[in-house]
């Protein structure tokens, strides 16, 4: 093997790893006789496999040589530090179990902290990652429309109708194009009739997008008697059954039906974030006539644009400024200052930015107050294990001062410990991943109107972080006590000279630290819960209680209705509408001394503000027997008049669609689109019966329920055909109030949690104390001293730890909560003294149980057995 050709000599020596590899594994006295071997292996091996020439060098000594006697022998090859690790951990485990106490509270407190951080990464994670399903994520551009008014600049999901087309055929770095075109339609088959979202949307929009089709191909939309349902819409309707061929009516707003057959099926899955329910294809929408043509003037509720690999959207954006000028000259009620295009990858993570947006996901300020809120967690756990350790290093004093007696060095009892500690990280991983599967994420899933799964989360990224976590929690609440415990002096501790626990000033420091985190945690959530229970509380401006509204699908819908409970006692008052607050809030714009004001304007009929219990501050209300209050008459909302500056607004008029207006009452604000948004400007114009979309009624006091059935049974009479969805006003604001409980529920659990491990964390510095004071417990009892006396002096040093935590932590939770809750809502509560003081009254209680549970433990110690140990 030592014959080497002249290529091979020229070969530079083999790298230092594989001299090193050879010096650990094989036996000293062979080592100079088989090198030159191995080095034409290491040749052999390289010249095959540049890439893994390593992997393969290592491969092949064990292989060739392990039948040479060259290994060294188990003694003296075998790392000293394996078997050393297998008796720290076995050192580990028994101290474990003779220690349950302690174990179970360091497991449980690292447990609760690793969870909750675990289900946020998932939590955070999921909507990081929504849509990136799709194949050409990466390559797929929604257009935003920037409209101005009133000095305010907003971004839109609706788009132009035309841009599409227009972008398509004129630009080359343009693929495809998909609109996107929302409308709702009465769905029937045989006897199932429900009303159902309808998008209509340009045949290519399932080859765009990826969703998983699971009837059918993605060819379905180029046929426009064609429908593809989502999975759940066609199990509502077809059952196990298969769907594809079936037929089934659609009955659209306009009052036109149409027959279609079942051409696919298509899953959403659950990391999309856009929620699709029946596709149509937008030809078809162009035949039904919505309007008699498409121009400039018609805007569609989304634009995505392929591009074609290799060109960004920044290309496409340098050449709009000639759609801009179309868009704004044909429709100057709507003026666009720009196009923004958001990529796929990033959308809904914008969608709280956007009106009208068509993908949705979390805001992002409430991820990123979720993952400070964990880390914030872990380190509590991590603070409470390092004091629960340190308190139990008095039961391990002579373990320590022999092994350093027999040899062991500082260098040693640190992997010692630090080995012992990460056996305890490691079971807190175990114990905290399952916390989040079983209990934190079902938590979640259960609170909001999605669900998360771990199949849409990235496996690598996963392991990654759980590795992460383990090394992160393995260093933070290990590295303190391995370094305290090593530095203890031998002679000290077995001569009982240690004065174990005058150094603890570390341990009181993290102790505070423990306490300002845990005060700036429950602060913060006690502040935010007080405003969620005021906004669950807030008036919505006007009374709601008793009001039912149901829609109609026409005027001869409405007629029948009406004319049917109109003379029911229950029913105190109805009125019609072609828009109804809270369900459909239509937006305009009007110029105004050369000024463009944008506000929501609801086209209604006579006494429908009196229906809605809507308030008055000035002037009155739409008189049917008054001609001018049918076309020319309107009534505004107070941050209307705010808008336009008017000082008497009954004296004040201005032009809105061509016709002079004059102003008859203002109303007070009212909230129609939850908290989440500032009150808009408001206005009301009288609408022709003909366009009526909406029928509400007030009821008399404790006929809610009553009506309901009574307008159910109605509705089978007048509309046999199509379904009935009437609904209480109240549940106008249903998603609100979800994500409000949600939010209180999930803050409460997080006070908790602080509280806990807050007081765990004292738990074992209370125990430390203990232990360091027996002696001086055990002495003062001997000489009198009755438990009040010695609980005022244990408790002396934690009253000032708990203070100076409480001004540092109480203060700075109030200010990054009161930042964050002014970021989202745009009405707040103001602060009360309240939060501060249920955080206080709950640490103080819960301190004084957790110092007070220890007291047993001295007031059950014999003096005389204390003293005779010590």
């Amino acid at each position: 093997m030592r014959a080497i050709n002249n290529n091979q000599q020229s070969t530079t020596h083999p790298p230092k790893w594989a001299d090193r590899f050879l010096q650990w594994y094989c036996r000293p006295d062979l080592l100079e006789e088989i090198q030159g071997d191995a080095h034409e292996l290491f040749y052999r091996t390289a010249k095959a496999n540049q890439k893994k020439a390593k992997l393969h060098f290592v491969w092949n000594v064990f292989r060739f040589f392990r039948l040479k006697n060259i290994r060294r022998p188990h003694s003296t090859y075998s790392p000293q530090y394996t078997i050393m690790f297998k008796s720290y951990l076995l050192t580990g485990m028994r101290s474990a179990l003779r220690h349950r106490t302690t174990a179970i509270i360091n497991i449980l407190g690292l447990s609760l902290g690793v969870g909750v951080t675990i289900a946020v990464f998932i939590f955070a994670e999921y909507f990081w990652n929504l849509n990136l399903f799709h194949i050409n994520h990466d390559r797929i551009y929604q257009v935003i429309s920037h409209v101005k008014g009133s000095g305010e600049l907003q971004k839109w999901g609706d788009s132009p109708f035309l841009l599409g087309p227009a972008l398509k055929a004129d630009h080359p770095a343009v693929e495809t194009m998909v609109r996107v075109e929302m409308s709702e339609g009465a769905v029937r088959h045989n006897e199932i009739v429900l009303n159902e979202s309808i998008w209509f949307v340009d045949a290519e929009f399932l080859n765009m997008f990826s969703f998983p089709i699971l009837k059918g191909n993605t060819e379905a939309l180029k046929t426009k008697e064609n429908i593809v349902l989502t999975k759940p819409i066609a199990e509502k309707y077809f059952g196990t059954s298969d769907p594809l061929g079936q037929a089934l009516s659609v009955k659209f707003d306009n009052g036109t039906k149409q027959e279609f057959v079942v051409g696919g099926v298509i899953d959403v899955t659950d990391n999309s974030g856009m929620y699709p329910s029946v596709l149509l294809s937008m030809e078809k929408f162009e035949d039904l006539k919505f309007n008699d043509s498409y121009n400039w003037t018609d805007l569609t509720d989304a634009t995505f644009l392929l591009l074609k690999p290799g060109h960004s959207s920044t290309e496409v954006a340098q050449t709009m400024e000639k759609y801009i000028t179309l868009q704004n000259a044909s429709s100057p009620e709507w003026l666009i200052e720009g196009f923004e295009f958001i990529a796929l990858t990033t959308l809904s993570q914008h969608s709280n930015e956007i009106v009208s947006a068509i993908a949705f996901g979390a805001h992002p300020s409430a991820i990123l107050s979720l993952l400070i809120i964990a880390i914030l967690l872990l380190l509590l756990a991590c603070f409470n294990y390092m004091n629960v350790s340190v308190a139990t290093v008095a039961t391990r004093l002579k373990e320590i001062g022999i092994r350093k007696v027999v040899g062991g060095n500082r260098k040693e009892i640190i992997q010692q410990f630090l080995t012992e500690n990460f056996l305890m990280c490691i079971f807190s991983l175990v114990v905290g991943g399952l916390l989040a599967y079983l209990l934190f994420l079902p938590g979640f899933n259960s609170l909001y109107p999605f669900t998360i799964s771990l199949a849409t989360i990235s496996k690598s990224k996963l392991v990654t972080f759980l590795i992460g976590l383990l090394v992160f929690i393995g260093l933070i609440s290990g590295a303190y006590p391995a370094l305290y415990v090593s530095s203890f002096m031998p002679i000290r501790i077995l001569r009982g000279r240690e004065k174990f626990g005058q150094r603890g000033l570390f341990s009181r420091v993290l102790l505070t630290l423990q306490f300002v985190i845990a005060f700036m945690t429950i602060v913060a959530s006690f502040v935010f819960i007080d405003n969620s229970l005021y906004l669950k509380n807030k008036d919505w401006g006007y009374d709601h209680q008793r009001n039912m509204v149901v829609p109609v699908a026409n005027k001869e819908q409405f007629l029948k209705l009406r004319d049917k409970i109109i003379h029911k006692k229950e029913i105190e008052q109805l009125a019609g509408s072609v828009s109804h607050v809270g369900v459909q809030n239509p937006r305009i714009s009007f110029d105004y001394h050369e000024q463009r004001f944008p506000t929501v304007a609801y086209k209604v009929g006579f006494e429908y503000l009196e229906t809605m219990n809507f308030r008055l501050k000035e002037g009155r209300f739409f008189i049917k027997e008054i001609q001018s209050d049918l076309s020319e008459s309107v009534i505004v909302s107070e941050s209307f008049v705010e808008k336009m500056n008017w000082k008497e607004p009954l004296k004040e008029s201005f032009e809105y669609d061509r016709v002079k207006r004059y102003v008859i009452g203002v109303v007070y604000d009212f909230h129609y689109n939850g908290f989440y948004n500032p009150v808009s400007p408001v206005m009301f114009t009288i609408a022709n019966e003909d366009d009526f979309r909406f029928l509400a009624l007030r009821t008399t006091q404790g006929n809610v329920e009553n009506t309901e059935a009574y307008l159910k049974q109605s509705w089978k009479e007048i509309a046999p055909d199509d379904p009935y969805e009437g609904f209480l006003q109240d549940a106008v604001f249903e998603d609100f109030h979800r994500d409000n409980n949600a939010n209180i529920t999930l803050l409460s659990f997080i006070s908790s949690s602080a509280i806990i491990l807050a007081c765990l964390g004292l738990f074992g510095l209370v125990s430390f104390n203990i232990t360091r004071r027996l002696k001086e417990f055990s002495v003062r009892k001997v000489f009198g001293a009755n438990l009040l006396h010695i609980f005022r002096l244990m408790n002396r040093d934690y009253i000032w730890i708990v203070l100076i935590a409480f001004f540092i932590g109480a203060p700075s939770g109030f200010y990054l909560i009161n930042y964050l809750i002014q970021h989202i809502y745009p009405d707040p509560q103001a602060a009360r003294p309240q939060p501060f003081l249920i955080a206080i009254g709950l640490m103080i209680i819960t301190v004084a149980i957790t110092v007070g549970s220890q007291l047993r433990r001295v007031a059950k110690e014999s003096p005389s057995v204390t003293l005779k140990i010590e």
